[in-house]
């Protein structure tokens, strides 16, 4: 290559250098503002556009000149220094080095002050995973107000980031307000003084209200244009949330009257009126903005087209659903015509299975108008009508998504004055139980139940609603403790039995059960009672695992409940009877059976008497008190034989330990009767049991105790003979 070439390459070389600079100028040159509008710059192209869009530091937020020193030292390699400082982050964590996990972070954020994830993350790590390492609540409370302010100084860096917003808002009601210590960091929270600089020299406020204000900001920001980076819908419903949170809050610590009626109703309009009525995106491209309010209209539009396309051709639409409803087999009908929430287990699957089969579109019914002209308008009205159907699907999920029927009907109902009244009287209660006034506490209770039966008499839909049952079942479970320290059970009339008998009947353990008596009943029909026998003992089983489940149960909550284990019990005991056998000594119901027994009148006096008696011979062996105690005895043994009678299978050793006080009511008369030289009477009220049952506790009481479990499945256990 010649001279003369290679400076020819070299000026082409420079050629390409400048051009490309040139190019690197026109798109990177930064923006150079100056108070004279002569001598100001906008930049390159990309530095326009970062100001048209809001990008640049400037709009971002506040900038930190120790932090841009700390850019330039990194040479370009500020994504290596943050993961490594994360990294560090992390592994002081594990250590539960606090000194250094504190420096990383500081140091992480000046590094990446926009980088959104690690304020949000370390944000969280501090207030939800720090703070949980210390023992001491105030400790643990000053890691959560300490994750808020890391968060708050990444709001300083990112001032039109709506989620560092949420995630402030987040904390301030979740972390504080549901933690298991809610009620101390609620405490410190409101605390006046203000020992952790939360309210700023402000008067303080309820947590859940502080949050919410925060969302309100976040979503003025993208109101404004800011950009989301979550979900739309969920976002929008923690605001209106955030308030029937507080109404809770408010009632679990004693405030009820207007102002707790005031606060569910402010709930309502701002998750209704503001929250339902927002556009959002549905996540769907046929009808891509929803709002939730509109399922009800929609269906209701498309309820009048589809009376439009019945009055083409009167009596169609039944006609067809006759038909259908002829392909259905017997059971598909029933478990089709039982109302949803009265289903079983297989009901509901053949009630799906019906529904499927029972499916007519408003195009089926239009395409069978006989006259051209109206078919070809009930076509057009049915495609209208599934547009607005679908549609009204589309709301109807992202509904879901929100548990919005749920939060609506839940406000709705909690502001009337009638369930402030129930929750205030469930207050009271708690407090005279804490107060150690039991009794007192259990007639609140009661007044109580009876108060929210009122507001189920006013609003009949809620009995149906799962999570309602579910939480006025667990009060009452709750409430078992002030019945367990007063030796109580609930009374026949407890206003609650619906609401439990409903969460019983929705229970798989109650359906098996039940299927189980009825198998065993076919069983006792066909002879066969070896398998009846097995088919108890599991359904016994599965009453056992719904007594733990609904607790309320051992104390007699539900007594249609209650009498579906006795009639399985009487029926159990009529096998035993027929095979001479007696029930199994680990009896997964004898609970059940022994609450019943102890608040009969009958165990009440046999009780009373024994106890008299053996005070009686303890004073001091004499004729006089031999005769005092005979007397006794012999006041308990009617007593006795008409418990027998009351519930004969205690005769088979249902329920051993009052087949024990029984039998030691009979040896200790006995005993006093051989003391004075006589033998048992002619007429002795429990010749038989003394003759038949005694015997069989005492050698099993003699002998060591077998390990006998009742079977889960279709076994059964072995136990003595009579």
């Amino acid at each position: 290559m010649t001279s003369r070439q290679q400076f020819l390459r070299k000026i082409v070389y420079l050629v390409i250098m400048a051009v490309l600079l040139g190019v690197l100028a026109y798109l990177g040159t930064p923006a150079a503002p100056s108070r004279d509008p002569q001598r100001s710059s906008p930049g390159g192209v990309l530095a326009q556009v970062r100001e048209k869009e809001g990008l640049t530091p400037t709009q971002l937020g506040q900038l930190d000149p120790s932090g841009e020193a700390i850019k330039l030292a990194t040479l370009g390699m500020r994504g290596v220094a943050v993961h490594i400082l994360w990294m560090k982050a992390e592994d002081y964590k594990r250590r539960k080095d606090w000194t250094n996990l504190s420096a990383a972070l500081e140091q992480m954020v000046k590094l990446e002050p926009h980088f959104v994830t690690v304020w949000r993350h370390q944000g969280w790590n501090l207030s939800f995973n720090v703070s949980v390492e210390f023992d001491d609540y105030r400790e643990r409370f000053r890691w959560v107000i300490r994750g808020i302010k890391f968060l708050q100084e990444g709001i300083r860096y990112n001032e039109r980031e709506p989620v560092l917003y949420g995630d402030v808002g987040w904390t301030y009601g979740w972390k504080i307000g549901m933690a298991d210590e809610s009620k101390q960091f609620r405490r410190l929270f409101m605390d006046p003084a203000d020992p952790y600089e939360i309210h700023q020299g402000r008067p303080p406020r309820d947590n859940w209200l502080v949050g919410k204000d925060w969302y309100r900001e976040a979503e003025r920001l993208t109101d404004q244009g800011a950009i989301l980076r979550t979900t739309p819908l969920i976002f929008y419903s923690h605001r209106p949330k955030f308030q029937m949170n507080y109404a809770e809050a408010i009632e679990k610590e004693g405030t009820f009257g207007e102002t707790a009626m005031d606060a569910w109703k402010t709930g309502w309009h701002e998750f209704v009126n503001e929250f339902g009525h927002r556009e959002l995106p549905s996540g769907y491209e046929d009808f891509p903005i929803i709002r939730l309010y509109e399922r009800e209209l929609l269906l209701q539009q498309a309820r009048e087209l589809a009376q439009q396309i019945d009055e083409l051709e009167p009596g169609l639409r039944e006609q067809l659903l006759a038909e259908r409803r002829k392909e259905l087999t017997p059971e598909e009908r029933e478990a089709y015509d039982t109302p949803p929430y009265d289903r079983t287990a297989r009901q509901a699957d053949l009630a799906l299975s019906a529904e499927i089969k029972m499916r007519l579109t408003h195009e089926q019914v239009a395409r069978r108008i006989k006259d051209p002209a109206k078919r070809k308008k009930a076509l057009e009205l049915a495609r209208k009508a599934m547009e607005l159907e679908r549609r009204a699907q589309i709301v109807e999920h992202n509904r879901t998504i929100v548990n919005y029927d749920y939060w609506k009907r839940h406000a709705e109902v909690e502001q009337q004055p009638e369930a402030v009244a129930a929750r205030e009287a469930m207050f009271q209660s708690l407090e005279a139980y804490h107060n150690n006034d039991h009794i007192t506490a259990m007639e609140i209770f009661l007044e109580a139940a009876r108060r929210w039966k009122k507001v189920i008499e006013k609003n009949p839909d809620i009995q149906y609603d799962d999570a309602f049952v579910s939480d006025l079942s667990e009060i009452t479970d709750r409430y078992m403790r002030i019945l367990d320290q007063l030796d109580e059970v609930f009374p026949e009339d407890f206003a609650l039995q619906d609401i439990i008998r409903r969460r019983v009947k929705r229970r798989p353990e109650y359906q098996i059960a039940m299927e189980k008596v009825a198998a065993a009943q076919k069983a006792i029909r066909a002879g066969d009672l070896g398998q009846a026998r097995s088919n108890l003992e599991e359904a016994f089983s599965r009453f056992h695992e719904l007594t733990e489940l609904v607790k309320s149960l051992k104390l007699l909550s539900d007594r249609q409940t209650i009498n579906d284990m006795m009639n399985a019990i009487d029926l159990y005991d009529a096998v035993m009877v027929k095979l001479g056998d007696v029930f199994p000594r680990n009896f997964v119901l004898a609970d059940i059976i022994r609450i019943q027994c102890l608040h009969t009148p009958e165990l009440v006096a046999i009780k009373r008497h024994a106890a008299m008696a053996n005070s009686i011979l303890t004073a001091g062996v004499n004729p006089a008190n031999l005769a005092k105690a005979r007397a006794e005895f012999e006041q308990a043994l009617p007593q006795a034989a008409a418990l027998l009678k009351k519930v004969p299978h205690l005769a088979r050793l249902s329920d051993r330990r009052t087949a024990t006080e029984l039998a030691e009511l009979d040896i200790n008369y006995n005993r006093l009767l051989s003391t004075i030289g006589e033998s048992l009477p002619a007429d002795y009220p429990l010749r038989e049991f003394h003759e038949k049952v005694v015997p069989i506790l005492e050698k099993e009481y003699s002998e060591p105790a077998q390990p006998e479990t009742q079977p889960s499945s279709a076994t059964s256990g072995s136990s003595s003979k009579t």
